[in-house]
């Protein structure tokens, strides 16, 4: 038997957060609300090193749980709320 599309997707969001530095980072996107935050408030807030923010990040993304859009020079990042919809119960 192979895992279904949703299983896949539960496996990477679950991987995205399974570090405590990536569930720091998902709580200040958090408090950030829908507008997001700048990745030099991330690192101010966080205290991470930039190659360890950067890091961290790509995983996050990787695992689909985060948006990142440029505006001017600066990356803003926040929450992708579309995969908490797969932790529904089914109508």
């Amino acid at each position: 038997m192979k895992p279904t599309a949703k299983q896949e997707t539960l496996a990477s969001f679950f991987n995205a957060l399974a570090h405590p530095r990536r569930q720091m980072i998902f709580q200040v996107l958090q408090e950030s609300g829908r507008e997001g935050i700048t990745y030099n408030r991330i690192k101010m807030r966080t205290g991470l090193t930039r190659a360890t923010l950067s890091f961290h990040l790509r995983k996050m993304g990787d695992g689909q749980i985060l948006h990142r859009k440029v505006k001017g020079i600066e990356s803003w990042y926040a929450l992708n709320t579309a995969p908490f919809a797969l932790f529904q119960p089914p109508a």
